[in-house]
């Protein structure tokens, strides 16, 4: 790489930095914004916060890398138009596919990792994520609070007198569906492997229909847990499992190779013949490019559209003057 090539990356990463900075910022607040959507029903602590965002991180990676690239690799070329720096680089000979082949390999190296975080990333930490919410919701139905009534536990009607943390004293529960009745002097959640039990001790239990009456030390009412797992090595499976994450990123992850020719075609121009739109035409065609692939329901569907803008580009291209 030489120092033309050195001087067009180095103008890039203070571009990409920036823009990248200001999209994350944006884009984990709406990730934040509808976690707390997703928790309002559930009790989770700070730090459980903070890990759901985590595991949100790859897809947020995906979109701000992606869209961070594309509108950099413009605004830098388009700088040096704005600047004549590169009217003086043309006027020595260099062809436009030098200018271009830094890009052309960071647009490369972005598509591999993006496929990384596509096919391997995101589906896991989504497994992780949609299981943790599971046990956040059944965890919550153990949040019974003390002195209120017809408080719902599974099937149970659930009564408790009072509270220290994760103990319960003087616990009361009655299902309509078995007519039982049970008693209990203390109570306490415990998880294990995939259940949550409810651990209750010394009472009684009263079969009401039948007239009986059970005494017991101790005894374990279990919720079982239906977490959600697959594997990569079973790919029909894992594809299937997937497809919507799949066809919703996917043109995300190849941003930077589908739109790469459009980036000379809004960026290499002549400062006194026409003004610097640039950036109108970066976002505007990204928001085409992901409106029109958003609504396909089908990957087929989607490579057509994303051929069809690639092809486009290509033909621009090749066919505009300067090149």
């Amino acid at each position: 790489m030489d120092k033309l090539q050195k001087y067009i990356l180095k103008n890039f990463l203070n571009i990409f930095i920036n823009i990248f900075l200001i999209l994350f910022l944006i884009t984990s607040i709406i990730i934040i914004i509808s976690i707390s959507n997703v928790t309002s029903s559930i009790h989770i602590t700070f730090l459980e916060l903070l890990k759901m965002y985590f595991l949100s991180l790859t897809k947020i990676l995906i979109v701000t890398l992606s869209i961070s690239f594309f509108i950099s690799a413009v605004q830098t070329y388009s700088n040096l138009s704005d600047t004549q720096e590169l009217i003086a680089i043309f006027s020595t000979g260099i062809k436009p596919k030098k200018i271009l082949f830094p890009m052309f390999v960071i647009a490369i190296i972005l598509t591999f990792i993006n496929f990384f975080i596509l096919f391997v990333s995101i589906p896991y930490s989504d497994l992780v994520y949609h299981n943790f919410k599971i046990e956040k919701k059944q965890e919550s139905q153990f949040n019974i609070e003390t002195s209120q009534i017809s408080q719902q536990f599974g099937k149970w009607n659930a009564f408790i007198e009072k509270k220290d943390k994760n103990i319960y004293k003087k616990v009361y529960l009655y299902n309509p569906y078995e007519k039982k009745f049970i008693t209990a002097q203390n109570a306490k959640t415990i998880k294990y492997n995939n259940y949550l039990i409810f651990q209750l001790n010394n009472g009684y239990i009263y079969q009401l229909d039948k007239n009986l009456t059970v005494k017991f030390n101790v005894m374990n009412i279990n919720q079982y847990i239906s977490y959600k797992s697959f594997s990569i090595l079973e790919y029909t499976k894992y594809l299937k499992e997937n497809k919507k994450l799949f066809l919703f990123y996917l043109p995300f992850a190849l941003i930077s190779v589908i739109l790469f020719f459009y980036i000379p075609l809004f960026s290499f121009f002549h400062p006194r013949l026409h003004k610097n739109h640039s950036l109108i035409y970066s976002v505007s065609l990204l928001t085409i490019y992901l409106i029109f692939t958003k609504l396909a329901k089908s990957f087929c569907a989607e490579f057509i559209i994303m051929i069809t803008f690639f092809i486009f580009g290509l033909i621009l291209y090749l066919k505009d003057k300067k090149f």
